[in-house]
């Protein structure tokens, strides 16, 4: 079924409820269980998914039992859906790559590209001892801690890298102070001249990448400047209030202690810096976040008012069943236009609804 057929079909819906016609109801709630395919956005595109959702409140039982039957097989069809282009295309489109060997190399290019990228134009007022950036070393620590890398590895961010670099044991967060680092971490400025903002940026960047890393300190140092020179970057290279707030919003991310996967990918190199940079939030979340995330918006599918007729709160009616004033009303053309409107009223507390003119 197509959008418009179903758009049609809910609003016969909504005005078959609307006039209290509960065997129409009924009748086009079977249509819509079987010969409805769902998706995300046929449902969002014909508000399919709120009217229905809607009538599970509904004081007749048929009504509310098909609604709840068919909210339900529209949700596992949706999230079984969610998980195959998970599985098929690593939640972002990328094709798994079928050879190991394609996968070590894959990762050790992204590896490398990741150390030129963030590799200073200028002398660096970094000490030797830490400040040039070791592709090598990034190599070395990715074969040692993960030696037989799977397609999985390789795939995309969405797929978590194994905490290779991660201390979850660790119970003082690592900073650059305790690295010995704090005072020679500077930005990569290509003029020279130095920048206490950005200077300061550096460190908080690093102080969130090291909370609980097994790294060295040259690599997240490498990391630190090259996140903080493309986010100077994407914000024309100023360090006003877009810039600070960036920084903020990364540095927050970037510690957030049930999120290490994140880290552990960034110091790796399976995420450049500058791609870090323009992370969006909602990138940068965890697995459980991004789960309820998903869960949310499936839901909302089912739970938004926004949909059928605007209807108003009052008083002014009293329900004839529990005898509460609690209601909703709105009003309708239904016969020729020289006629009053109809008022259709539904009580807020037990669901009861009734009409006049």
């Amino acid at each position: 079924m197509d959008a418009a057929t179903l758009t049609g079909l809910v609003k016969e819906l909504n005005t078959a409820n609307g006039d209290g016609k509960t065997d129409e109801v009924v009748r086009i709630l079977k249509k819509l269980k079987t010969e409805v395919e769902p998706s995300e956005d046929l449902l969002r595109s014909s508000k399919a998914g709120v009217a229905i959702g809607k009538l599970r409140s509904s004081s007749t039982s048929t009504i509310s039992s098909l609604a709840k039957e068919i909210v339900k097989s529209w949700r596992d069809v949706i999230e079984e859906n969610k998980k195959k282009r998970k599985r098929d295309d690593g939640d972002d489109g990328s094709k798994p790559v079928k050879k190991e060997d394609g996968s070590a190399k894959r990762v050790k290019a992204e590896a490398g590209s990741s150390a030129k990228a963030t590799t200073p134009s200028v002398a660096s007022p970094i000490p030797n001892s830490v400040s040039t950036p070791d592709t090598k070393e990034v190599k070395q620590e990715t074969n040692n801690k993960n030696k037989s890398p799977s397609p999985s590895n390789s795939s995309s961010v969405e797929q978590r890298q194994p905490l290779s670099t991660i201390d979850s044991s660790r119970t003082t967060p690592r900073t650059s102070k305790s690295d010995g680092v704090d005072k020679s971490l500077k930005a990569d400025n290509s003029d020279g001249a130095s920048d206490p903002v950005r200077d300061k940026c550096v460190v908080m960047i690093y102080d969130a990448l090291a909370c609980d890393s097994t790294a060295q300190n040259k690599i997240l140092i490498e990391r630190a400047m090259g996140i903080e020179k493309y986010a100077h970057k994407s914000t024309n290279y100023s360090t006003g209030n877009d810039y600070r707030g960036k920084m903020r919003s990364l540095f927050l991310n970037l510690k957030d202690k049930g999120n290490p996967a994140l880290r552990n990918e960034i110091v790796l190199g399976y995420i450049s810096t500058e791609k870090v940079a323009n992370m969006s939030k909602d990138e940068m979340a965890s697995e459980s976040v991004r789960a309820l995330n998903e869960k949310i918006a499936s839901d909302n599918l089912f739970k938004a008012k926004a949909v059928g007729e605007t209807q108003a709160e009052t008083d002014a009616f009293k329900c004839g069943r529990c005898q509460q004033r609690k209601c909703t009303y709105y009003q309708m053309q239904t016969r020729s236009a020289d006629e009053p409107m109809t008022t259709f009223v539904t009580c807020t507390n037990c669901g009861n609804r009734w009409k006049f003119s």
